[in-house]
């Protein structure tokens, strides 16, 4: 290939040659925006939250190994707590990260029922803490 063709592949990857009338426009008010209205339209909102719930399943499923050592860890039988807790997050990291990998996969498909999560969330992503903090004492 010429040095020109490279040129224009590089400009049209790069969105150097798109049109003004494709630059980026916020809605008018009261319009609702065009990609909200295409995925409304569609009912593409709950495969896409799939396909990030598959992402960060799979890049995260390696957590379920800290996650599983803070919880089965015991100050009375460290070794056998820190072992157990080592193997149970290996295996759950295992699992987590397959199971990630599908739902990225098949994000399309509203397999489970209408794209139901398969696992449940790990505690480090969870929007609201399980456990809320302790009130502080009265100074």
């Amino acid at each position: 290939m010429t040095v020109a063709r490279w040129l224009i592949i590089l400009g049209c990857v790069l969105g150097a040659g798109a049109p003004a009338a494709w630059a980026d426009q916020p809605p008018a008010a009261g319009q609702p925006d065009r990609v909200d209205e295409v995925m409304g339209r569609y009912n593409l909102h709950p495969a896409f939250a799939k396909l990030g719930r598959g992402l960060s399943n799979t890049l995260g499923g390696w957590l379920e190994i800290p996650l599983n050592l803070h919880q089965r860890y015991s100050t009375t039988d460290t070794a056998g707590s820190l072992f157990t807790g080592a193997i149970s997050g290996v295996f759950k990291g295992l699992v987590r990260t397959g199971v990630g990998a599908y739902e990225t996969v098949t994000f399309f498909l509203p397999y489970p029922e209408d794209f139901a999560p398969i696992l449940p969330t790990l505690p480090y992503f969870q929007r609201e803490p399980k456990e809320r903090p302790l009130p502080r004492a009265s100074e």
